[in-house]
């Protein structure tokens, strides 16, 4: 059976672990132990902060880590529940989907109690930790295959009080972007689980490529104090403000440049600068073919280069760019 290791009611600092049995083939009687860290300081709100969904993501995985281990529950208000490497398998494994059984943790919402690993820890997830939560912080970057401008990801919503409550959040936490985003998975996501619900749900993109930065560590730590401020658990810390981050939007599948065959990418535009419709903004070099001169790539839209592909080899189908343009929607700005 499924358990967590945590006194739900008790103030002060707990660290214990998720428990999830499992059965491979190494393996027979596994216990898959997630570690997780709750720190209360009486009533008050609750907030969940997730990292390592996908185990190449190493940005929230190390601030997170950094926070349980430094956070004082002496001035915490609430509770604040904090897994940094929600799917370990993935994390240990450095790779973005779980090898147990070789799903994507973040495309399995809402999970299945009687199913495979990373169903049951889905269900779990569901069941045991978002009930608790008034909001929930779930930090991505762009994994080993993307590179993102940094920034949060917030979905516009029915209700319009929520969104302006997310994209509070999202400006509190400070990154360059806030990008408003309709993602073609959302019903499998943990985002879907937690807006039905009716609470606050944020997301992110904090880099990528599978290395950490200290720009990225820098705004992650700090980001995660100011969140925790602006949801009601900390006093002002003491760190520099939010600066205010753009507003932008994904607008359809026009905004993504896929690639049509194999080759190396070679960028010629910094992530998060300004292009126009037609900007070259890579070449694709044919290295298994002397007939073929590099291609030049260009921006489908004007807008921000908010994405491009994370590693110097490239296959046809992957995205090799994605351009967000301004968000101009008046009823949540």
């Amino acid at each position: 059976m499924s358990a967590i290791d945590i006194d739900w009611g008790r103030d002060g600092r707990q660290a214990g672990y998720i428990h999830l049995p499992s059965s491979t083939n190494t393996s027979a009687w596994q216990d898959l132990r997630v570690p997780i860290y709750l720190f209360r300081n009486a009533e008050g709100p609750c907030t969940l902060l997730l990292g390592g969904s996908h185990g190449d993501e190493y940005e929230g995985i190390t601030a997170l880590s950094a926070l349980a281990h430094s956070l004082d529950p002496a001035v915490v208000t609430g509770s604040i529940i904090i897994v940094p490497a929600l799917n370990l398998p993935a994390v240990t494994a450095g790779a973005r989907l779980s090898p147990v059984d070789g799903r994507n943790l973040n495309r399995e919402f809402p999970g299945d109690p009687r199913g495979s690993l990373t169903q049951r820890l889905a269900a779990l997830v569901v069941s045991d930790l978002i009930p608790r939560a008034d909001a929930v912080y779930d930090i991505h970057s762009g994994g080993r295959s993307l590179r993102f401008a940094p920034c949060t990801l917030v979905h516009e919503q029915d209700d319009a009080d929520l969104t302006r409550r997310c994209l509070a959040a999202a400006d509190a936490f400070g990154a360059p972007f806030t990008v408003v985003i309709q993602e073609p998975h959302a019903g499998q996501m943990i985002d879907d689980v937690v807006e039905r619900s009716g609470k606050l749900m944020l997301s992110s993109e904090l880099g990528g490529g599978a290395a950490i930065s200290p720009g990225t560590m820098e705004l992650t730590r700090d980001g995660l104090l100011r969140l925790l401020a602006h949801l009601g658990h900390l006093a002002s810390p003491d760190i520099p403000p939010a600066r205010v981050g753009r507003r932008l939007v994904v607008p359809g599948p026009a905004a993504y440049l896929h690639a049509d065959d194999l080759g190396t990418y070679e960028p010629l535009v910094e992530i998060g600068s300004s292009v126009t419709a037609g900007t070259v903004i890579g070449r694709l070099h044919f290295v298994d073919r002397f007939d073929r001169v590099p291609q030049a790539l260009r921006a489908p839209l004007d807008g921000i280069l908010l994405c491009t592909h994370g590693q110097g080899l490239v296959r046809r189908d992957d995205v090799i760019a994605l351009i967000a343009v301004p968000h101009e929607d008046p009823g949540t700005l």
